[in-house]
């Protein structure tokens, strides 16, 4: 008897340090059902990491705290965080069943696609996730469910759909979203190394006198270019031949303003705002260091055409143009569904701070 009293003590002790989850007598292994459908647990725990990363994003947050001791919309964060995850899980099904009832359920080849979509992003997920995410509760849902979002979306939105975009929407969002410009970048703070001679001691820095020279030489350009003495090229052949360059040409950009307000100094999208197609200007910006640089900005109505001949660019402009509408119409209905009973002695053994590291 005391060898089963130990056992059982042991047992018992096994249990706390693994938690509910590994020795509940209940079914552990689904996490959602509906009419007899159940979804592996591993779809809720992803679901549980993704909302994570969600709650970061959310207005209020400060991101260099730890996330877990904060509140979201008036709830803890963690509270917050298992509500969304039960809501993704919940999704699916909705999903599936509003394709279903518009006769549209995902094709073999669409669900190749979503296996595939899957594949190609297991490699991302965190290895605490992998302990209970398998690739087939990963492909339910991250591939399917984007496949099916994607699905719903474009028979809204796209041809032949009961809110199908006009043409002229798609060209009105390009050309009032999107910038073309063409630019020459120059360091005032340092020379290139076609500008240094090689002599002994010498500096790669810029003193101010060689800065100012710098300035003006491209306000010069601006100023030709504008005046139609010379061109965007012929100024940057004339910046390469200066400094020793093999970049003779200027460098062309056409992105959206989100890109540009990543990816570009706030200096630059002011100046083109401000701008005129064909307009030249020299501004000074800051990247890694000070810079000046030549910009001239493009007429955006040139590009339209060649650019909604993309089926992929027709989609983001689509998507820019719908994307809140259509995720605040699906939360609410999501939200309205009804039918679908969660595995709480299942779920209940899960927490986000498992997933995640407060700074």
């Amino acid at each position: 008897m005391k060898m089963i009293r130990k056992m059982t003590a042991l047992l018992l002790a096994l249990c706390v340090a693994l938690g509910a989850v590994s020795c509940s007598s209940a079914d552990q292994s689904w996490s959602a059902e509906k009419d007899g459908d159940r979804l592996p647990v591993g779809v809720y725990v992803y679901n549980l990491y993704a909302a994570i990363s969600l709650a970061q994003t959310q207005d209020g947050v400060d991101t260099s705290a730890n996330l877990l001791e904060q509140e979201i919309d008036g709830q803890p964060a963690e509270e917050w965080i298992r509500n969304e995850a039960m809501r993704m899980t919940k999704e699916i099904y909705y999903l599936r069943s509003e394709l279903e009832a518009r006769g549209i359920p995902l094709t073999d080849d669409e669900q190749t696609h979503a296996e595939s979509l899957a594949s190609s992003q297991w490699g991302y997920v965190p290895d605490s996730v992998k302990k209970y995410v398998s690739l087939d509760s990963f492909t339910i849902a991250y591939g399917e469910l984007s496949v099916m979002m994607r699905k719903l979306f474009d028979s809204m939105y796209g041809e032949g759909g009961e809110r199908e975009v006009s043409e002229d929407e798609l060209r009105t969002q390009f050309e009032s979203t999107y910038y073309d410009f063409d630019y020459v970048l120059s360091s005032l703070q340092y020379k290139t190394e076609g500008e240094l001679t090689g002599a002994e001691g010498e500096s790669d820095e810029m003193t101010d006198e060689e800065a100012e020279e710098r300035k003006a030489l491209f306000d010069g350009y601006a100023v030709d270019i504008n005046n139609g003495v010379t061109t965007m090229a012929q100024a940057a052949q004339f910046y390469a031949d200066l400094v020793g360059s093999t970049d003779t040409e200027p460098s062309h950009e056409l992105v959206n303003g989100d890109t540009l307000d990543s990816s570009f100094p706030s200096e630059v999208k002011t100046a083109l705002d401000e701008m005129e197609a064909g307009e030249a200007r020299s501004i000074e910006v800051t990247i890694l260091s000070k810079g000046v640089l030549l910009l001239q900005k493009n007429d955006i109505t040139a590009d339209t055409d060649d650019f909604l001949a993309d089926e992929n660019n027709r989609d983001t402009l689509l998507t820019s143009l719908k994307a809140d509408e259509f995720n605040g119409e699906l939360d609410a209905a999501v939200d309205a569904f009804e039918g679908v009973t969660f595995n709480d002695a299942a779920l209940s053994g899960y927490h986000a701070s498992e997933f995640y590291t407060a700074p």
